[in-house]
């Protein structure tokens, strides 16, 4: 008898991944229905089913290269039982730790190719980030994020069971990268690594992205001059043409606030550029340091723009309408279970009427041959996704036309993707994240799926249009599920009152932290009604009645934040006694609310005014950078 550790060690995950959940399935109802003869001997293992099929697996033979005398190509459900009753026969040994740094360049040339590892090694010599994903539990894969794509090794020891998200093309040299990635996290004792490459970008390109940031803070948004105007869309020319990728978004974004500031568009946000410029100004600080992983995650490196994905299977998790004016834009979320990352969609479209338009009418346009309706609640499987580094994707319509979109049911969710349901544990997790200001600028950062056990209680506030529900979790933890009053989304808030009103629910939404406790601001919910996207619901004249609130704890650092924001609009060379004055009072309800460190730093900003401007600079930096990590962390 021989021994296939390997096949025993095919989770139904690995399973579905290797093959897909369809024949999965078949071959699981196979197995309870019409199980297999399976024997088993030094030479082989031989499935023979009822109907005649036999399939082979030699001993010395990957999972994937068995035959079967069946008419279907590739790997079917046969090939699937005969590793499903196997496992029956001999169950996996209990899960170790392992690595796969294990396989050494010689094994990755045996499996790959030296071409891939050629084109492996052009990547590495530029630099890459990554991030480890270690095997826990009763799941042995370990799972590697790359800018580009997702890596997971399946089964422990087996790199031919290694499989990536990018295309068959792309995919070698991903296996590669993240092997390499695997041992410089294991020298390192850091799941988070930079692999080669150098990762400070030249002093010249951190220079100007510094003299960016604080030219626009010192003069101000509002009084930058034409000649200062053309300079700065110059520079940020020259920054995107480094290899700092995340600096130069940053950088990229400072500049969309300024242009959207001189051309009137309502996309311009005071506290949105104010931040931005805090950011550029602590990646660079943070990118000069000695640590690679650290500064690498400050600083981006040089990854390619566009990866595409191999057949991918992605499941909607709602949407967020916004818009300005006649401009309007859905962003579309999707979770892939294969890769547990989640990607973003973004569409958007201007009426020309110059009226105001919802979600609901937006729900009807089309993109990728479907409708936005569609797509926002549905399970669509592509083979023509393109991803970015910052997981926005691109879909075409030929990848969508091949296959069906299928609507999602309540428990899709639940039995695909990984659901939050402790919310004292994902509080920690979202606590303990690098501040969004010097990390990885992914657009769906904190996107996920939480289980709602019940409703506590309910709270409207008038003053900011906003609707709270406090929600608990099985262990009775409480959390917030949060909708601000959009014209663009009418009917969201009573869809959100209304779907967890009837009980139990999943919540898919973006994930943060307010005033201690877990805030879910939601794209869809999956309850006993079905899945409603709220921000696609039609208007309704009907309206709720809430009690109101008042947010003092919340409403102390938003004001310090305006405060500091009007000062970058005017600039800080524009500053006067009366914005000294608001600074304190600021200050002085700050400390109210315990934020004292944070009051001491506004305080700083409010002495500085009358002083040497690059003291002012520096306080006003530093006052910014804590209530923007004090408000997420």
């Amino acid at each position: 008898m021989t021994a296939r550790p390997d096949l025993a060690a095919l989770t139904d995950d690995a399973l579905a991944a290797v093959a897909n959940r369809g024949l999965l399935k078949r071959a699981l109802r196979m197995q309870s229905t019409e199980p297999p003869t399976l024997s088993v001997s030094e030479d082989a293992v031989v499935a023979h089913y009822a109907d005649g099929v036999e399939t082979i697996l030699l001993a010395e033979s990957a999972f994937t290269d068995a035959s079967c005398t069946c008419e279907a190509t590739g790997i079917c459900r046969h090939l699937v039982g005969l590793v499903v009753a196997y496992r029956l026969l001999h169950p996996a040994a209990p899960s170790t730790t392992w690595s796969p740094a294990e396989f050494d360049d010689g094994a990755l040339i045996a499996h790959l190719g030296a071409s891939a590892l050629r084109r492996a090694e052009k990547i590495r010599r530029t630099g890459y980030s990554a991030t480890v994903h270690r095997s826990r539990g009763d799941d042995p894969s370990v799972r590697v994020e790359l800018p580009h794509s997702t890596v997971r090794f399946l089964v422990p020891h087996e790199l031919t069971l290694a499989r990536s998200s990018a295309s068959d093309e792309a995919t070698p040299e991903s296996i590669a990268l993240a092997v390499w990635a695997v041992r410089e996290a294991d020298a390192r004792h850091n799941d988070t690594v930079h692999v080669g490459g150098s990762v400070m970008p030249e002093s010249t390109t951190a220079g100007a992205a510094l003299l960016l940031a604080r030219t626009v803070l010192v003069d101000g948004v509002a009084h930058l001059t034409e000649v200062q105007y053309v300079a700065l869309r110059r520079t940020v020319r020259s920054i995107q043409a480094g290899t700092a990728v995340w600096l130069a978004d940053a950088c990229a974004e400072l500049l969309d606030q300024v242009e959207a500031y001189r051309s009137r568009h309502a996309g311009h946000s005071r506290i949105r550029a104010a931040t931005v410029i805090a950011e550029i100004d602590a990646r660079v600080r943070v990118g000069r340091s000695q640590d690679s992983s650290i500064a690498a995650t400050a600083l981006g490196t040089n990854t390619p723009s566009e990866t595409p994905l191999r057949k991918t299977r992605l499941i909607a998790l709602g949407t967020h309408v916004t818009g300005t004016g006649p401009n309007i834009r859905a962003d579309l979320y999707f979770a892939e279970p294969d890769s547990d990352t989640v990607h973003l969609l973004q569409t958007e479209w201007t009426e020309p009427s110059g009226e105001i338009p919802t979600g609901h009418a937006l729900s009807k346009r089309r993109v990728a041959g479907t409708t936005i309706e569609a797509l926002a609640s549905s399970t669509v499987v592509t083979e023509s996704a393109v991803r970015q580094a910052n997981h926005r994707i691109r879909l075409g319509r030929r990848g969508i036309g091949r296959t069906a979109i299928m609507p999602l049911s309540t428990d899709t969710w639940t039995k695909s993707l990984t659901v939050v349901n402790d919310y004292g544990a994902e509080h920690t997790r979202l606590a303990g994240r690098t501040p969004s200001v010097v990390s990885e600028r992914i657009l769906t950062r904190g996107v996920g799926v939480v289980h709602v056990e019940s409703v506590l209680s309910k709270e409207y506030s008038s003053a900011s249009q906003q609707l709270t529900i406090r929600v608990r979790d099985e262990r009775q933890t409480a959390a917030e599920v949060v909708v601000d009053y959009r014209s663009y989304a009418p009917r969201a808030m009573d869809a959100v009152d209304s779907c967890l009103s009837t009980g139990p629910a999943a919540v898919a939404g973006r994930l943060s932290i307010r005033n201690g406790l877990l805030q879910i601001s939601p794209f869809a919910i999956a309850g006993v009604g079905g899945v409603v996207v709220p921000d696609l619901e039609a208007p309704d004249t009907a309206t709720s009645t809430l009690p109101t609130r008042t947010d003092l704890l919340q409403n102390a650092p938003n004001t310090a934040l305006e405060l500091l924001a009007d000062l970058a609009h005017k600039g800080l060379r524009h500053a006067s006694a009366t914005d000294t004055t608001y600074l304190r009072r600021s200050a002085v309800q700050l400390a109210g609310s315990g934020m004292t460190t944070t009051a001491s730093a506004l305080t700083r900003v409010a002495d500085s005014v009358s002083g040497d401007i690059g003291d002012l600079l520096d306080a006003w930096l530093h006052a910014l950078l804590r209530l923007a990590v004090a408000q997420e962390c």
